[in-house]
């Protein structure tokens, strides 16, 4: 017997109005302690993971990158890239000079890489 379709995808199960109640109410704590745990399960579950496991999960989470950012609008493109450029502002106006150094030498590395790689194409 096949499994049952759910009719209606846009709503949300009572179960899950359950668990969004609860955690609209547990304490800055708790949500602290419940987040602390998900790392750390997702952090096993990607290290046990194979190398083409690996692949297919971020070749699925480029594709559906890929299909929301069609879907946006041109507002909408515009209002995400200027939430990026601001939280990028930040992280950058709160790093200290070693982190700033780190970050540079890696672009650097990263653009020679790419350069060398690059002229292996032509």
């Amino acid at each position: 017997m096949p499994p049952k379709r759910r009719t209606l995808l846009g709503r949300s199960t009572s179960a899950a109005n359950r668990i969004a109640a609860s955690r609209d109410a547990e304490s800055l704590e708790r949500t602290q302690t419940r987040l602390d745990d998900q790392r750390s399960r997702q952090g096993a579950s990607r290290a046990a993971e194979s190398p083409e496991q690996r692949q297919t999960r971020l070749g699925g989470q480029r594709a559906r990158q890929a299909s929301s950012r069609d879907a946006e609008s041109s507002e909408q493109r515009q209002t995400r890239l200027g939430s990026l450029r601001a939280r990028q502002a930040a992280l950058r106006d709160a790093e200290s000079p070693e982190q700033t150094r780190t970050r540079i030498d890696d672009q650097r590395a990263r653009q020679r890489a790419r350069g060398s790689y690059c002229d292996a194409l032509k």
